[in-house]
């Protein structure tokens, strides 16, 4: 499918205002703020949703439920022992699970596509690839690989031993801060090439 520079253009234009809305609001994970403002400064690409990785507390029957779940609590930054323990409550099912980085980015054409999967996977994000082409713009679609998810009580019974929970946020946390660095290493590598000043791969 040929890709319209000017559909690109405009759709680019509408998604940065919307994100300069969210960025005012408060709604954008701060630690991946600097990686946004250096994907939206490539001419090639833009933004479109993210998230910097995080750990999460949820009530569910079975892990990633999408319509049942119930957040009881997340953190974008490690957590202490009694962050976790206090929040825990009397939920039936409960579940802890760490999430890894996920960003979706719109490029320009296939030779861009082809550029940002080169340097993303460089950088240490394997998990990467193109999730849909159309007149308007290629999304590619990239996560890192720290990701964690256990049970913690399960038909109202704690199966985690309270002396064990430690050993388990250090684990959590050690992921969260493992996924924190690739998100730095990518926008370093990132802000370099914009810094280059590469020839728009548009054209």
């Amino acid at each position: 499918m040929r890709i319209d520079l000017d559909a690109w253009l405009r759709r680019r234009a509408y998604t940065l205002k919307e994100l300069r809305e969210h960025l005012a609001a408060g709604r954008v994970d701060e630690d991946v703020i600097g990686l946004l403002e250096a994907i939206n400064s490539l001419p090639y690409a833009f933004s479109t949703s993210s998230c910097s990785g995080r750990i999460q507390l949820y009530e569910a029957n079975e892990p990633g439920e999408k319509f049942e779940l119930r957040t009881v609590s997340k953190w974008h930054t490690p957590i202490s022992v009694d962050q976790l323990v206090t929040v825990m409550g009397s939920s039936r099912n409960l579940w802890l699970a760490v999430l890894p980085p996920i960003l979706h980015i719109c490029v320009c054409s296939l030779a861009a596509a082809e550029h940002l999967l080169k340097t993303l996977r460089d950088s240490g994000f394997k998990r990467a690839g193109i999730i849909s082409i159309s007149h308007d713009g290629i999304t590619i679609e990239t996560m890192g690989t720290e990701r964690m998810e256990m049970p913690l009580r399960l038909d109202g019974k704690d199966i985690i031993r309270r002396e064990a929970i430690p050993l388990i946020v250090e684990r959590a946390n050690s992921l969260l801060i493992r996924s924190k660095v690739r998100l730095s290493k990518l926008e370093e590598v990132l802000k370099d090439e914009v810094a280059g000043g590469m020839d728009n791969l548009c054209r």
